[in-house]
């Protein structure tokens, strides 16, 4: 097996128990040599004593943010501390399963193409104990990722050299950055989900570094905004839907599909994929399946988007 270098960026923020979990999961991975780069995004508690004693050992390197960042603004300062040929992510709050690192490289090592790897994943509610695993497809292209985030995880591994220009995540993004990566990540390179579970995200009711505050709204619209010009109509009115949904609940979306009169099929057919996604949550929920929504999209969708705008490439 070629040997490699796996750079892990793990932001933190006033979690250093949890932190110190989600390094050992990392630092315990086999097959790869690993680096672990810790970026504190101007914490305020105990969290720079917890790196210190993380980086006593050294294959971890901490950056120190003066004042916060973010959590995009952060992975990127990781980003440019990595050294490694493939670049993975790691929640403060989550953890890498034994055989992560194993299994995304021999899969990189098999299929010279692919661009990103990520894998099925263990939801963990930390209220309850319970856990359920997340099957999601296992092949989705960028059409698709327009229309839902079939990674919807910060666990995916990037083959840097196959991204000449970079690799970033778009800071101002409240919400959806990672969604936003994986989408620019396919538009040039394929993305493969490896089919065992080999990330653990935590669901424990406080804010994620990822998710702080309540930018659900925001992030969904900025997203909506920065890649309307490469969605087809169906798909722009899907996420204008959601967005109604997301800032005023089910009577917005009602509203939105009733002034929808100009563009009747597209309402349709937004209106119709939205419905179909909230009858596979609630059936997900109930099975304790919470990837049947992402397996059902990817069917819905199909191998191209409804309306695929003229001309794009697949």
């Amino acid at each position: 097996m070629p040997a490699h270098l796996l750079s892990v960026v793990m932001p933190t923020h006033n979690r250093p128990d949890s932190l110190q979990r989600a390094a050992r999961s990392v630092l315990t991975q086999h097959a790869a040599e690993v680096e672990l780069v810790i970026v504190d995004d101007a914490s305020s508690d105990d969290t720079a004593e917890m790196t210190d004693r993380l980086a006593g050992d050294p294959r971890v390197r901490v950056v120190h943010n003066a004042v916060s960042l973010g959590p995009g603004g952060s992975r990127n300062q990781g980003i440019a501390a990595a050294r490694g040929d493939l670049l993975g992510f790691c929640d403060d709050d989550d953890a890498w399963l034994p055989g992560a690192a194993c299994a995304v490289l021999d899969r990189f090592d098999t299929d010279h193409e692919v661009g990103v790897v990520t894998s099925w994943h263990q939801v963990v509610h930390d209220q309850t104990g319970r856990t359920a695993l997340f099957r999601g497809p296992l092949a989705y292209c960028a059409d698709q990722l327009l229309w839902f985030n079939f990674v919807a995880l910060p666990f995916g591994v990037v083959r840097r050299a196959m991204f000449p220009d970079g690799v970033a995540v778009d800071a101002d993004l409240p919400s959806c950055e990672d969604w936003d990566l994986w989408l620019r990540c396919a538009q040039i390179r394929p993305i493969r989900t490896v089919p065992q579970v080999l990330y653990a995200y935590h669901q424990h009711g406080g804010d994620r570094v990822t998710r702080a505050g309540s930018g659900h709204f925001v992030g969904r619209q900025r997203f909506l905004d920065k890649h309307a010009s490469e969605m087809s109509e169906s798909c722009r009115m899907y996420h204008r839907l959601v967005v109604a949904q997301l800032e005023g609940g089910r009577r917005s979306v009602i509203e939105r599909v009733a002034s929808g009169y100009r563009t009747p099929i597209s309402t349709t057919v937004a209106a119709s994929v939205l419905a179909a996604g909230a009858a596979a949550t609630a059936i997900g929920l109930h099975r304790s399946d919470p990837g049947l929504p992402a397996r059902m999209m990817a069917r819905l969708l199909g191998g191209r988007a409804p309306e695929r705008r003229p001309g794009r490439k697949s």
